[in-house]
């Protein structure tokens, strides 16, 4: 069996609950998944070794199998074999007891347990695999990450959302704002766990159907984790523009544009319709102009979109101006 641990999203509240799923592409984007082949129930000292209870009488290995124990207790892994006297309930091992095998009273303490146990000759050569479906088409490359000795492992699926984008711009600039499709979109994710001679099915990340996450073509320092969570406008909090600068600088007469992250909206909320504010300031800080602009376009929302700036609606005396782009 196998566990979902953690992912790369980013709960910027609970309360409303309000959860960043978009992901930089050059930055690692961990999905850490835990092996536990199989739980164990009750632990017990059989003649000074270990005697373990699995779930539902699931064992099915058989007498000299290698097998990993792990106990949460002492934050250890153990290394033994199965000998006989074992059956599909209970499983009895070479493994010295000792006292943080212990369960005592569950009830009061269920961290004084043997959690799970890992058979690795009946699941030799043991791994996880994941795929993705990008912008709705399987991926047909697979992801493979092999469990460190407490069963973790994370599948990192930063390596072929790095190849779904390309270089250079494929907008042209014609309208107001563009959908960047060849630095953004969408993906699912599906693991499994495989070992020699094995035929898993794959597990839809997050249920049936599978959670979407989102991808933008951008670079994060390790601290800043690969989440956007910043760049995401939702409905407690406004974003800045998709770009290193606070203060990007605009040359006079020649082509500007600046990119942002349009986040998928409720179904209310008329699809991709934006309003755009640009307000033009002169050196004194006066007011020169204020022009609005409402857009429309299915293909924005869920995308990095470009806004581009019309060199001939720059007056000549602008010192500077503001952008601000709200949805409904």
């Amino acid at each position: 069996m196998i566990t979902l641990i953690s992912t790369p999203e980013y709960v910027e509240s609970v309360s409303p609950s309000v959860i960043s799923k978009w992901l930089a592409t050059e930055s690692p984007n961990n999905f850490r998944l835990l092996r536990h082949d199989f739980d164990i129930v009750t632990a017990a000292n059989n003649g000074g070794y270990l005697q373990a209870t699995v779930a539902a009488a699931s064992y099915t290995g058989a007498v000299g199998n290698v097998i990993a124990v792990y106990n949460k207790t002492l934050d250890a892994v153990f290394v033994g074999t199965v000998v006989a006297g074992s059956t599909t309930t209970t499983i009895e091992t070479d493994i010295p007891f000792v006292t943080g095998f212990d369960p005592g009273d569950t009830a009061l303490d269920p961290d004084r347990l043997i959690t799970y146990i890992n058979d690795n000759t009946l699941h030799a050569g043991y791994y996880f695999e994941g795929r993705l479906t990008i912008n709705g088409v399987l991926n047909s490359l697979t992801i493979i990450a092999s469990p460190d000795s407490m069963g973790y492992a994370d599948l990192d699926v930063s390596g072929i959302l790095r190849i779904t984008t390309t270089i250079g711009k494929t907008t042209d600039y014609s309208a107001l704002i563009l959908a960047d499709m060849n630095k953004s979109g969408n993906f699912t994710l599906e693991y499994r766990e495989c070992w020699y001679g094995s035929s898993e099915s794959y597990t839809p990340q997050g249920g049936s159907p599978a959670e979407i996450w989102y991808y933008a073509e951008a670079v994060r320092s390790e601290e800043q984790g690969s989440n956007l969570h910043e760049y995401v406008a939702n409905d407690i909090a406004c974003a800045p523009f998709l770009n290193s600068f606070d203060r990007p600088v605009y040359f006079a007469g020649l082509p500007f544009d600046i990119s942002f992250i349009m986040p998928e909206r409720p179904l209310l909320s008329p699809n991709g319709e934006l309003t755009v504010e640009i307000c033009q300031y002169s050196s004194a800080n006066i007011l020169l102009s204020t022009t609005t602009t409402s857009i429309s376009d299915p293909n924005f929302e869920g995308h990095v979109c470009s806004l581009t700036i019309d060199p001939t609606a720059i007056a000549s005396n602008a010192a500077y101006f503001t952008v601000e782009i709200t949805a409904p």
